[in-house]
């Protein structure tokens, strides 16, 4: 009898409480609602958006946990089609409002190289290096977890509480597997926050290659009081460098208007557009304002499978206007300018609230940006110490001396 009694106490405190089913309910209302009042498309793509609202709700109200009332919504979700129409568990909040340091990622940069996670990047005296991470590693376990081959889990599953070190399990250039404790303390970069965005830590790189070739990366389009007068300060460094290469290959995206800002600094002819942003009521034309000092050398943008969002809209743009000449894989192919709101029940939920179409009208959703030179990474040149990323733009801009 103790034990059965021992059951069900367990069975009932593991069950929501009423008003977590009333927040999950109302949560639910409040996605069905916004997909149904701020799609880009008023017909959602021919769904019954009320059928579908009829069917889940008695779903949602059985839940027997928050990670099934997530399930239900993105299943939901999913149906549209869309990228950037996502719930957001409330714990990666937490962390960040609890500590004030957010969630953020190791200092070391993953890339995917024939179906595995390789350790691209690894700064020489970084917190990582010092903890036993080389270039060239192979990933095959985080926190316990196989590695999933989609790159936006690995980055999300490299993130935590700061002052909590992430479990690896790698495979070194030798074939031997080793378990290694990776800090997330002390990393490069800027914890930034926008919007009902989890805190990130934002990198911003700036250095001069081989032959005076300037080199710039950054890892989000956000908090543009910090990069735009960085991201001057470096073209004004660059003003008589035989190229610039401009690395946003893992670059997720983040304030599209940035798009703009950026691209001023190359394009020197006024009224052109980097494409047009669709919403139900109006038109968002991606205009390109000349800086005051335009660099008009070879521009060459690197880009790759994690490379989302503004960043395929400047990289589309810029293409279009035969401007930069792309290196690298295909984007990501989620080109939709999005939001993203708290919930009542403390989950976040992004949604797409326009559609893009490039100055060539290329319809990037789904697609991507195609690069004019692909040249995708090896194992092999990992291991060693090579970029073939970089060094195919390296050679192009040397061909481009007259």
């Amino acid at each position: 009898m103790r034990f059965l009694c021992f059951l069900v106490v367990l069975f009932y405190s593991a069950a929501p409480s009423l008003a977590q089913r009333s927040a999950n309910l109302e949560s639910f209302e409040v996605v069905w609602r916004t997909v149904r009042d701020r799609h880009p498309d008023p017909g959602l793509n021919g769904l019954d958006w009320q059928a579908i609202h009829d069917a889940t709700r008695p779903r949602i109200a059985a839940a027997k946990s928050i990670s099934e009332v997530r399930s239900i919504l993105t299943e939901m979700l999913n149906k549209l089609g869309s990228s950037h129409y996502a719930i957001i568990p409330k714990d990666l909040y937490a962390p960040a409002e609890a500590s004030g340091q957010g969630s953020v990622a190791p200092d070391l940069e993953p890339v995917f190289v024939d179906g595995k996670a390789i350790v691209g990047r690894v700064e020489p005296d970084s917190v990582a290096a010092r903890a036993g991470i080389r270039q060239g590693m192979v990933i095959e376990s985080i926190n316990g977890a196989p590695v999933d081959p989609n790159r936006r889990a690995v980055a999300k599953s490299l993130k935590g509480p700061a002052d909590e070190p992430v479990k690896l399990s790698v495979v070194d250039a030798n074939g031997v597997r080793k378990e290694i404790d990776v800090p997330r303390t002390d990393t490069s970069g800027k914890i930034v926050e926008f919007g009902n965005l989890p805190r990130s830590r934002l990198v911003f790189e700036s250095r001069a290659l081989e032959g005076g070739i300037g080199y710039i990366r950054f890892n989000e389009f956000l908090d543009p009081v910090s990069i735009m007068p960085q991201f001057e300060a470096a073209i004004g460094k660059f003003a008589k460098a035989p190229g610039i290469i401009m690395d946003l290959r893992g670059n997720a995206g983040g304030i599209g208007v940035m798009a703009m800002g950026i691209a001023g600094f190359f394009v020197d002819q006024p009224g052109l557009k980097l494409g047009e942003m669709k919403m139900r009521d109006t038109t968002l034309k991606f205009v390109i304002f000349p800086r005051a000092t335009v660099y008009k050398g070879p521009l060459a943008l690197l880009v790759d499978s994690g490379s989302a969002s503004t960043t395929e809209i400047l990289a589309e743009g810029l293409q279009d206007l035969n401007r930069a000449r792309i290196f690298g894989t295909t984007t990501a192919g989620a080109a939709l300018p999005s939001d993203i709101i708290r919930l009542p029940n403390g989950d976040g939920f992004q949604f797409a609230q326009a559609s893009y179409t490039s100055e060539k009208g290329k319809v990037l959703e789904g697609a991507g940006v195609v690069p004019d030179v692909e040249v995708r990474q090896t194992h092999e040149a990992i291991a060693a110490g090579h970029d073939l990323v970089i060094e195919a733009a390296e050679n192009w801009i040397r061909s481009q001396k007259s």
